[in-house]
């Protein structure tokens, strides 16, 4: 009887983690806009299943701070803000540069093939121009230096905290600046790790982040100002 509960809870937890990569799908590629109602009964009969796992994701994200329960009318996307967004990013500068540094010092031929293969991937992506895989893999680019480190716990903070930056905040704040920027920026980085140059990774990584940072506090500044000037 107890392995059979056991594949229970694993089923359980598989469902759940499907109803929330679903519904993150849906947050990333704007079918789920900030403010909106999340149609979250009717996720449960498109994936065919219970309301159970459905909802458990959702207070997971709620959790994360990208959704919110309001009671008796149910699960919203989070609106954003500009204090978050200085937060995120500078929680970003803090522990994105200590985990190249570790990754550096970590670093042989087959990590530095991945992070090279990362790199490639971005730049394919910037020049079939599309948002969405470019997002996809800027995120990878970063991920794969961070995972490189060995730092568990960073690694699940700087993952939360691209979820919650490209979830949270939208496509257009966070990558309105051109494609070619980001792309030299991630070359430099690339180049100065497979140098082994600290000092120059780590400076060109707090430069990125800092100019993407500054972009997205401007592109919130600009969506906020569009709003005020709407007259319906």
């Amino acid at each position: 009887m107890v392995p059979k509960k056991k594949d229970k809870n694993l089923r359980g937890k598989n469902l759940t983690r499907e109803a929330y990569n679903d519904i993150r799908k849906m947050i990333f590629s704007n079918e789920l806009k900030p403010g909106q109602k999340i149609p979250y009964r009717r996720m449960a009969e498109g994936l065919k299943m219970s309301l159970t796992p459905v909802v458990q994701a959702l207070k997971h994200m709620e959790f994360m701070g990208l959704v919110r329960h309001e009671q008796n009318k149910g699960f919203f996307v989070e609106k954003v803000t500009s204090r978050e967004i200085d937060e995120a990013y500078n929680l970003r500068s803090t522990i994105e540069p200590e985990m190249l540094a570790q990754t550096i010092l970590n670093l042989d031929e087959q990590g530095t093939k991945r992070i090279g293969t990362a790199l490639d991937e971005y730049i394919e992506a910037c020049q079939k121009g599309s948002l969405k895989l470019k997002l996809v893999k800027d995120i990878q680019f970063h991920m794969t230096i961070a995972q490189l480190s060995g730092l568990n716990l960073s690694i699940l903070i700087l993952r939360y905290l691209f979820d919650f930056l490209y979830l949270r905040f939208g496509q257009e704040l966070i990558f309105s600046r051109p494609s070619e920027d980001s792309a030299i920026a991630h070359t430099a980085i690339f180049d100065a790790i497979k140098s082994k140059d600290v000092e120059t990774a780590t400076k060109v990584l707090k430069k990125h982040i800092k100019d993407i940072h500054e972009n997205a506090l401007d592109g919130i500044q600009e969506r906020l100002s569009e709003a005020e000037d709407i007259i319906f």
